[in-house]
């Protein structure tokens, strides 16, 4: 019996060594810390803009959210988003395709507030991992795992997109609804959330986490031949991104045309971030094992063993 306790114990301590191997070289964190991320992922259509739309899902059933930056330039871009396109194709995944706005003069899409949550979200990580904030391509899955260039770390680019979508989202919450809709007049649409009611995946002493919802104006494709990369069909083009106030609320937001057809789409999206202690994120607050005592651990597992043979 204590053979098995030891063996079982030395699974659970390496583990967390293994996952922190694997996050060590196929993805960064893609914040300050890794008590932060994405969820949400709903969608509304904007094709018939006189018609109301609305949305109401389970926090379980959510999607990825796959953020990528890219540029019409880009001609490893066009790798990095095939490799997507595979590693997501048995999963349930919402993608947004930041463009480069800021001293560009090919890209023709994007938008100075696509630019701005960018760089504010994930500029530092991105500065850290490859010295500048917005490189095309970067992929962000779940606000989390930032992933840069088109060379795989792992087995295959696709297989390292598919191990970061396995993770899945980690934020506090285990169940409840979310609700999004829109609701047309003659001269404003009016959209609305909602997400008081999501479940906290702590009983007592749960850390204070904070959230900030946002609306993202996402084209489906858009066509620009003149794309130096010639990919010509350019998808999931972010035009507009609008940060919003509270878990609740309403707005008046514009809708930006889309580029050509009318395949617009609104989705909402929803930072989460666990306030930290000092310097320290909650998982730092963790009890941790040293790897002397790792070792100790490990040699115990023969020793236990032998005594009882």
């Amino acid at each position: 019996m204590r053979s098995v306790l030891a063996v079982l114990l030395s699974c659970l301590l390496l583990a967390p060594m293994a996952a922190l191997a694997q996050s060590g070289t196929i993805w960064v964190d893609a914040r300050d810390q890794q008590d932060a991320g994405t969820f949400g992922g709903l969608t509304l259509p904007m094709g018939n803009t006189s018609t109301d739309a609305s949305i109401t899902a389970e926090f379980n059933d959510l999607p990825n959210i796959v953020e990528v930056y890219t540029a019409t330039w880009c001609t490893n871009c066009v790798t990095s988003e095939e490799a997507m396109s595979q590693a997501v194709e048995e999963v349930n995944a919402v993608l947004i395709h930041y463009h480069r706005v800021w001293f560009e003069i090919e890209d023709p899409f994007g938008s100075n507030s696509t630019e701005e949550r960018w760089v504010d979200t994930y500029g530092t990580a991105s500065t850290k991992a490859v010295g500048i904030e917005r490189a095309a391509p970067t992929s962000v899955i779940d606000g989390q795992r930032m992933h840069t260039g088109s060379k795989a770390k792992g087995v295959s680019l696709s297989d390292d997109y598919s191990q970061s979508l396995k993770v899945g989202n980690r934020a506090w919450f285990m169940g409840g609804n979310i609700d999004f809709s829109v609701n047309f007049s003659e001269s404003e649409a009016i959209f609305s959330w909602n997400y008081d009611d999501l479940i906290s995946s702590c009983a007592d002493e749960c850390p204070t986490q904070f959230t900030t919802p946002w609306i993202m104006f996402v084209e489906d494709s858009a066509r620009f031949e003149e794309g130096s990369n010639n990919l010509e069909d350019y998808q999931h083009v972010n035009h507009a991104a609008h940060k919003l106030s509270g878990t609740n609320g309403s707005i008046s937001l514009d809708i930006p045309s889309t580029w050509d057809g009318e395949d617009m789409k609104a989705v909402l999206l929803i930072d989460w971030e666990i306030q930290k202690e000092g310097n320290n994120s909650v998982h730092d607050s963790l009890p941790g094992v040293g790897m002397a005592t790792l070792l100790s651990l490990l040699a115990a597992v023969p020793l236990v063993r032998s005594r009882h043979q």
